[in-house]
């Protein structure tokens, strides 16, 4: 489960009013709105007030329909003011929304897959979700705790106006409402960061479930799916329960605390009264300002339990917003149209957890070249390319690129220059063409045509009703493995790539069609440097190196 020991809610807080930053404009033009309003109001106690003393005095007058007429007034222009604040609120909701999708969208590709090695990506994203919770509470932050504040804050400085005690009675309102949020609010929101830990743990092993639905389909007699989810749901359950204590106490201190409030206001407001402090009309108007203060902080009371939702949602979204993304440099590779020369000396590699993957090697393959990199599995070959796409950066020794560091490279454009076909990739919803171009509209589709005709995969395209224009659901259901690696493999080989990668491309291939392929590949290696991993030797006069790697090592080179 997700730590939250270093997380605290001032640094929540400061991360939330770091979101509001880009919509100041906006959140002023609400608390501009809610002055105003807190002002307005006003009018309702004060003009109750004259007309009680027009009243006294036997009085009916055009004062009182005038008096009357702005009270209405002033709660219709009140409630316009509302309004305006509910359509801005609606806006930024909106413009947040757009923010987290855009920001998820373009972090996801850029994030450092070394340093989030212990998360399940896919899980992770599932924080996504909170900016709902987000946007759905963020009017009670900006519109009804604000408006509250605002209307505490005149009503006693309108009742300061009536008498001197009311000063110190609202010195003590305010210390009151600081000492109890200030030494209850941690605790609420640690359990919120708690029960939302379980709740995504639970979101995840259904997610896990799900994909992996035929294994516990046909598994043997077995409650592992239940017995999993059951175990989150208690901690969840155990979590929630302490959230909810957390506010029934704060809940009990503000009531606890409203009843002497309102004992101490009415006792003191009728000693006033029949001392002839004030009037009537001012211990009535005074009693009317007395209840909205009080409705105002049964506001806050209520509110607290979104504050702690929205906080909570703005450290999940966080999870993603400030993962570590990778390092790069600001060069470009030139686009040169040959291969690219490339330089390992004395490398060493270690997954974060311990494992050695490459073990001091020292290679030199000469720009343009057909490299095969042999080896079982577990010798190192998958590290070895994935050096050279600067995904790790925890490495020792040099990796150089046409004599430059690797890491002095802009990743986007180095990855832009090399074709990549891994054995974790996979095709995405959407149309067969989308998945070979990755969207790229520059590459044209008679150029993919006319690569499929050369790997002998253009009689596949041909015989979909629909061609390169033919949906593909996600993680290619329905499509056969060797179908799906002939896409990856397009994938990886369409464009003007100066380096291509292809891990285990003869895979699924008769040997008749691994000998064409590779045909294809000593052409196409006069515009750029091939490396294509397999398990075992293959035709190895071929190549023009064979690199045989063994427990990390390089135990054999052979060069022509």
């Amino acid at each position: 489960m997700t730590k939250t020991a270093n997380i605290s809610i001032i640094g929540a807080a400061k991360k939330f009013f770091e979101i509001l930053k880009f919509d100041r404009r906006d959140i002023s033009a609400i608390y501009f709105f809610a002055i105003l309003g807190g002002l307005i109001s006003l009018s309702l106690p004060l003009g109750i007030q004259y007309i009680i003393s027009f009243v006294q005095a036997n009085t009916i007058s055009i004062s009182i329909v005038v008096l009357i007429s702005i009270v209405l007034i002033s709660v219709f222009i009140n409630g316009l003011l509302q309004i305006r604040q509910m359509e801005i609120i609606e806006k930024i909701e909106q413009k947040i929304f757009v923010r987290y999708a855009l920001e998820f969208a373009d972090r996801i590709p850029k994030l450092d897959v070394e340093k989030l090695d212990h998360y399940h990506l896919p899980e992770l994203v599932n924080r996504f979700f909170d900016t709902t919770a987000l946007i759905k509470s963020i009017e009670k932050i900006l519109l009804d705790i604000p408006a509250a504040i605002i209307q505490i804050f005149f009503g006693l400085v309108l009742l300061s106006f009536y008498h001197p005690v009311f000063i110190a009675f609202g010195a003590l309102l305010v210390i009151v409402l600081s000492v109890i949020i200030k030494f209850t609010s941690p605790q609420g929101f640690e359990t919120s960061l708690i029960a939302s830990d379980y709740k995504y743990n639970i979101a995840a092993w259904f997610q896990e479930m799900a994909a992996e639905i035929k294994t516990f389909k046909y598994a043997k007699k077995t409650n592992i799916h239940i017995k999993k989810a059951d175990e989150d749901v208690n901690g969840y359950l155990i979590a929630r329960t302490n959230h909810f204590r957390i506010l029934v106490m704060q809940y009990w201190s503000f009531i606890s605390f409203k009843i002497i409030i309102i004992a101490t206001m009415l006792i003191v407001g009728s000693i006033l009264l029949v001392n002839q402090q004030i009037n009537i009309g001012q211990f009535i108007a005074s009693d009317i300002v007395i209840i909205l203060i009080i409705n105002s902080i049964e506001k806050l009371i209520q509110s607290l339990d979104k504050v702690y939702d929205t906080l909570t949602s703005v450290e999940k979204l966080s999870k993603v917003v400030h993962a570590p993304i990778e390092n790069e440099g600001s060069m470009l590779l030139p686009n040169n149209n040959v291969g690219v020369q490339i330089t390992l000396n004395q490398v060493n590699f270690t997954y974060p957890d311990g494992k050695i993957a490459l073990n001091d090697i020292h290679v030199n393959i000469p720009a343009g070249s057909l490299v095969q990199l042999c080896g079982a599995s577990g010798s190192g070959k998958s590290s070895f390319l994935r050096l050279l796409t600067g995904a790790f950066n925890h490495y020792t020794g040099n990796i150089l690129i046409d004599g430059m560091p690797i890491n002095n490279f802009q990743l986007a454009d180095l990855r832009a220059k090399t074709g990549i076909l891994f054995g974790r990739q996979d095709v995405f919803k959407g149309t067969l063409l989308e998945n070979i171009t990755m969207g790229n509209e520059a590459i044209a589709v008679q150029d993919v045509l006319k690569l499929a005709e050369q790997i002998n995969f253009l009689s596949y395209i041909n015989e979909l009703p629909m061609g390169l224009y033919t949906p593909i659901d996600p993680v290619g259901k329905r499509l056969s493995q060797k179908i799906k690696k002939e896409i990856l493999l397009m994938r990886a080989l369409i464009g003007d790539a100066r380096l291509i990668l292809l891990e285990d491309p003869c895979a699924h291939k008769s040997e008749q069609q691994m000998l064409a392929l590779l045909e294809f590949l000593r052409k196409k290696k006069s515009n750029a440097t091939i490396i294509i991993t397999t398990e075992t030797p293959v035709v190895k006069h071929l190549f023009d190196m064979f690199i045989q790697l063994d427990n990390g090592k390089i135990i054999f080179i052979e060069e022509k």
